[in-house]
């Protein structure tokens, strides 16, 4: 390899990660001030709650005829900390707090959507 051939292949790398900065940077830039967080069980919307305005720990649970998620909402995050499903991929997720995160249960039909005000919705192509 010749010193143009290891210039060249380093600035293609560096190009491709450029997409992934970008929508970093994106959901860090949002307001934090302006975030909420949308619960919906089995397609409807469960409830709505602001993430940015939001101080103190609340907890409640979500009961399903699957199951139950206990979901807890601490300072300016949200996420699930028990449930009774066999994979636990729901707790494992953590707390997530920046636009465009999301934790899911599967087998109860919970998901958790962190949306901003300001934010831009990203892309979606929709399924026939």
């Amino acid at each position: 390899m010749k010193k143009k051939d290891i210039l060249l292949i380093i600035c293609l790398l560096l190009l491709s990660c450029a997409p992934t900065v970008y929508y970093v940077l994106q959901g860090s830039l949002a307001d934090s001030s302006q975030t909420y967080a949308v619960i919906t069980v089995d397609g409807a919307v469960y409830k709505t709650i602001p993430l940015g305005s939001h101080s103190g720990t609340n907890m409640f649970t979500i009961q399903t005829a699957a199951g139950y998620n206990t979901i807890v909402v601490r300072e300016h995050e949200i996420g699930v900390v028990e449930a009774d499903c066999p994979d636990q991929i729901c707790v494992d997720e953590g707390f997530i707090s920046k636009p465009g995160q999301t934790a899911v249960c599967l087998p109860h039909k919970v998901l958790i959507e962190v949306k901003a005000d300001n934010a831009d919705e990203p892309d979606i192509i929709p399924a026939r």
